[in-house]
């Protein structure tokens, strides 16, 4: 099995990675490496860290999420015994995952020869909630549709896929690529400091293979996450409305055309 390596990004998250042993893959072992960085420095953070065997970092605070990552896998690029071929695997710090299922993912990868995927997302533990994560590229039209579906871009049934497919896009709440595939793209466009960065980076990855993400519903996981406050005089809604509108101008005006050929079910 190839390496996989784990990038969780920290802010201010310290007690809850610590409690969760970081979403439950602290000490996975080999072949699986994690690697934190923290944007708020904690030095209770920094020493479970080391305790557990965690590659810990501090540096270059205050990035936005894409750059956060980025920064991380020029770490990993940078670490004893890397390879193309190994899995750079982002995950929010919010997840609770275990160890054998992201082992069972690269197998699927490598048998589906999927160079990114993702899994299926719950918000408990006893899989009755079902988490948004994989979603239909925004258009144009998709402001029309806000009324209807609550949001920019739309969620795919999940009872209606098969057992495992090729989806649009998916949350970088997690989001497994083959690392030759990630550097290939040049990561996470850091003109995005927050939303959207995983629409763009998935949708220029269908316009390289023509591929889309692949999704694995039976491989389950859990997402505590909490929406921050978008109403339209937080931080938040500027920088969401902004992405939105950087990825609709590129799309259509800046990225090479390429027929669509993933369907929504």
């Amino acid at each position: 099995m190839n390496m996989i390596h784990i990038a969780i990004v920290s802010h201010g998250h310290e007690e809850l990675l610590i409690s969760s042993q970081l979403g439950g893959l602290a000490q996975a072992g080999a072949p699986m490496q994690v690697w934190v960085k923290d944007n708020l420095p904690s030095d209770s953070l920094r020493r479970y860290c080391e305790q557990v065997g965690v590659h810990y970092t501090d540096a270059s605070p205050g990035l936005g999420f894409g750059a956060n990552n980025n920064f991380l896998f020029q770490l990993v690029r940078q670490s004893d015994g890397y390879a193309a071929n190994d899995l750079f695997v982002i995950m929010n710090p919010d997840i609770a995952i275990t160890a054998a299922h992201i082992a069972e993912l690269e197998l699927r990868m490598q048998h589906d020869q999927a160079v990114s995927a993702t899994l299926n997302l719950f918000k408990d533990h006893a899989g009755t909630i079902a988490d948004g994560n994989i979603r239909i590229f925004p258009d144009l039209l998709s402001p029309l549709r806000v009324p209807l579906v609550r949001s920019l871009t739309s969620v795919y049934d999940k009872s209606k896929l098969p057992e495992s497919c090729d989806i649009d896009w998916c949350s970088g709440a997690f989001l497994a690529m083959r690392a030759a595939h990630f550097e290939q793209l040049g990561g996470f466009d850091d003109d995005y400091f927050m939303y959207f960065e995983d629409v763009d980076l998935c949708y220029r990855s269908y316009l390289l293979t023509g591929h889309g993400v692949r999704y694995y519903p039976d491989l389950h996981a859990v997402h505590f996450g909490a929406h921050r406050n978008r109403s339209l005089a937080s931080p938040h809604a500027r920088w969401f409305l902004s992405s939105f509108m950087r990825f609709i101008f590129r799309k259509y005006c800046v990225y090479p055309r390429r027929p669509h050929t993933l369907k929504p079910l």
